[in-house]
């Protein structure tokens, strides 16, 4: 193989660039070139794809967290660069804000993929992996949204849900939402919170760790939304529950479908059923007197022998 072929071996699997910037602050910063080695194959992995698997990428990862160079999130197996981007504007004598004011030269109208890509590395202080780019390319391809749509919801999903979703699951259930917008996207984030937060509070009265499933989320819509139950009702319900050998959101589902069917929907209705229930379980004074003379006649000691009892 000639020396032409080689090259061109080499760059068809594409190429990883530092900014010459970063070089000219490898000193200010404390960088040797085994850091810089260590960034550049983080940067060919893909900052969310770093697998316990991949001894050298767990020990670059481990290496530059402990200099204060990277995030590091081994639950979700990623990293971002954000407090190396911290370390350069500190370096600089600028403060980081100075990224987000950066951004707004890009109106809706004018942004095209690059300059998405580049808002949001700008934003997150971070890069994205090449997953990242191609995952949003598809989303703008397959429901039509504008990058601008594009740079809200994925500024929403790293925030705030990539632990419990990939990002294309994410616009899925966005665009099954009718998301089409900003406006209906805003919505329906906000919707997204308001479960993700009161299924979390269901799970935390249960006593569990962890983030709300999917699952559990959906049967928590269908109380608020199907059944029309207040959070108020649910966390009632899981009291109801707690006291059960297993509790688990199908006992609180099993709770809240006996008193949906009950018309039991508000904590009064809920109070006043309790209270007629206690009401049924109570003997009447009459009936009790009457029970307590059947028992006397029934254990009268006279004309009996008890001479056989020892003393």
């Amino acid at each position: 193989m000639t020396k032409q072929n080689i090259t061109a071996w080499f760059f068809e699997g594409g190429s990883i660039s530092i900014p010459a910037r970063l070089l000219g602050l490898m000193e200010p910063l404390g960088l040797t070139f085994e850091d810089m080695g260590k960034m550049m194959y983080l940067l060919y992995c893909g900052t969310g794809q770093i697998k316990n698997s991949d001894r050298y990428a767990v020990e670059a990862a481990r290496s530059l967290h402990a200099k204060g160079l990277i995030h590091w999130f081994t639950d979700t197996e990623t990293v971002d660069f954000s407090p190396m981007f911290d370390k350069i504007s500190a370096s600089l004598g600028e403060q980081p804000q100075y990224l987000a004011e950066d951004t707004s030269q890009y109106s809706a109208s004018e942004m095209n993929f690059a300059q998405l890509v580049k808002k949001l590395e700008q934003t997150l202080a971070m890069f994205l992996t090449m997953r990242d780019k191609q995952t949003i390319e598809e989303a703008v391809q397959r429901y039509n949204w504008s990058y601008d749509l594009v740079y809200e919801i994925f500024l929403k999903y790293y925030r705030d849900h990539r632990k419990e979703y990939e990002f294309g699951f994410f616009c899925r259930m966005a665009y099954g939402a009718n998301v089409r917008d900003k406006k209906s996207f805003l919505e329906y984030a906000e919707g997204l919170d308001t479960i993700n937060h009161k299924t979390t509070s269901v799970l935390r009265k249960l006593g569990q760790k962890g983030v709300p499933t999917e699952p559990q989320k959906e049967l928590y819509r269908k109380w608020a939304y199907e059944w029309k139950f207040s959070h108020e009702m649910v966390l009632l319900a899981v009291d109801e529950t707690v006291s059960a050998q297993n509790p688990s959101f199908k006992y609180i589902d099993a709770v809240l479908k006996e008193w949906a069917e009950k018309g039991l929907t508000t904590p009064e209705a809920l109070t006043a059923e309790k209270q007629r229930q206690e009401k049924a379980k109570v003997p009447s004074a009459g009936a009790g007197r009457k029970s307590g003379t059947a028992v006397n006649q029934k254990f009268k000691p006279e004309g009996r022998d008890l001479s056989f009892l020892e003393k």
